[in-house]
């Protein structure tokens, strides 16, 4: 019997990708949000969860938090689900999967930065690279992540066969890398770019307004209709007061910069105050930390507290979140 030339082929192929998304898939548990999303499910009996973005991850000091709330009376057994780079729905995954693994979460506080609880995401599956990836994630249904997303049908078809194929799931990975070497290659001879533990200063100044024009506005767009927060957060509250949940919401602390460039405007006070109603509201508390920090040496960029303010941050947030505030 003749066989077909191209069988050899085809089947080498198929061997070849299955073992590439086999390595991929192993090599993801390397990746940030995997860690992050272990780290959730491995923590024993939680009762205090945060939410939240950068501002959060890796800058909570749970010891000095719990040891203040102990001295208040109060036993905190905190989990941080907050992931750097994330958005709304990427956050509103990783809050339903705490609940889902730790039942006996009794509060949760979520950090939040600028217009994060009201602005709507309008993400595509193509956004969904680096630490968004937690939405390819196969511990998320496809049908949970298309409601997170708000995503159409076919996007949700899109979904599930991203889930089972973490070459295409990684596509943007590689970019990543390349980006890395010709920042590298470009910086030779050149002088040394501020940087911080997280990476390049100046990236994470792209995530402020770009003026205070773009700032206002975004503001303006909530204060139009104050009355709701966006949809991600609308479900989160809705979950975790279901629960029976004490939610809290901290504005986290800014720098010096970010006050005099975006906080000291008259509609961000509108907003906040707009915010503040909305959560009163709803039987949310509101813990406005954003002028905790005031010193600019208290922060490695525009927005990431540094190792000492962390410190003090997370002492003076158990006290708060105690019943016992700050003097």
């Amino acid at each position: 019997m003749k066989i077909n030339p191209l069988l050899p082929l085809l089947l080498t192929g198929a061997i070849v990708l299955a073992a590439a998304n086999l390595l991929i898939g192993a090599w993801n548990h390397r990746l940030p949000y995997e860690m992050k999303l272990e780290a959730i499910r491995t923590a024993h009996d939680p009762n205090l969860l945060f939410v939240g973005n950068s501002l959060l991850d890796h800058h909570l000091d749970e010891a000095v938090l719990k040891k203040t709330a102990k001295g208040n009376g109060v036993d905190f057994v905190p989990i941080n689900s907050a992931l750097g780079a994330s958005e709304p729905p990427e956050q509103r995954l990783l809050f339903d999967y705490a609940v889902k693994n730790h039942p006996g979460i009794r509060t949760l506080v979520v950090g939040i930065f600028d217009f994060q609880l009201t602005a709507e995401d309008h993400s595509k599956i193509t956004d969904l690279t680096g630490n968004r990836m937690v939405g390819l994630d196969r511990r998320f249904p496809a049908s949970e992540v298309t409601r997170a997303y708000q995503f159409t049908t076919l996007e949700h078809l899109e979904i599930s066969a991203l889930q089972r194929a973490p070459m295409a799931a990684n596509r943007a990975n590689i970019w990543k890398y390349v980006e890395l070497l010709r920042r590298s290659m470009g910086a030779m001879g050149m002088p040394r770019t501020a940087a911080n533990s997280m990476g390049r200063v100046e990236d994470f100044n792209a995530l402020e307004s770009g003026s205070s024009q773009q700032f206002d506005a975004q503001a303006a767009v909530f204060l139009q209709r104050p009355d709701h927060f966006n949809s991600s957060y609308e479900a989160v509250f809705a979950a975790a007061q279901a629960k029976g949940m004490r939610v809290i919401i901290v504005v986290m602390p800014m720098s010096p910069y970010h006050h005099q460039a975006f906080y000291s405007r008259p509609l961000w006070s509108e907003y906040l105050k707009a915010l503040i109603s909305l959560a009163n509201q709803r039987g949310i508390g509101v813990i406005d930390a954003s002028g905790w920090i005031p010193e600019q040496q208290g922060y490695v960029d525009h927005l990431h507290m540094s190792p000492d303010a962390v410190h003090t941050f997370s002492a003076r947030l158990g006290s708060e979140l105690t019943g016992n505030p700050h003097p």
